[in-house]
């Protein structure tokens, strides 16, 4: 997911180096997991020119993204629950990929 925010927030293409801060780990360990993204096809990576996210993987993590976003505001503003416990619940909520649930969400947020 950050690889997308840098994605939309900046260039499609992100240095190595961006991506290793971002995830507070050595420049290595970026790169190796670069590659191995790459080979599952969700990034194009090019050694030295850093990555950007596949066109196909840009459409699952703005739905991801969305989804997150939604039932945030949903914990914040229905449950009253703080911006640090719904970020954290939210990732779990996504995980379950529950259409109906999302869809409930909008409308009682409306």
């Amino acid at each position: 997911m950050r690889i997308y925010q840098i994605s939309i927030a900046e260039d499609m293409r992100i240095s190595t180096t961006q991506v290793a801060k971002l995830l507070e780990v050595k420049a290595s360990s970026a790169t190796d997991m670069l590659k191995r993204l790459s080979c599952k096809g969700l990034v194009l990576y090019s050694k030295y020119q850093g990555c950007e996210i596949t066109t196909e993987e840009m459409k699952v993590a703005s739905v991801i993204w969305e989804q997150v976003t939604l039932t945030q505001r949903f914990l914040n503003t229905k449950l009253g629950m703080t911006m640090e416990d719904s970020q954290r619940i939210a990732k779990k909520i996504i995980s379950l990929d529950v259409p109906i649930l999302f869809g409930k969400m909008r409308q009682a947020l409306r």
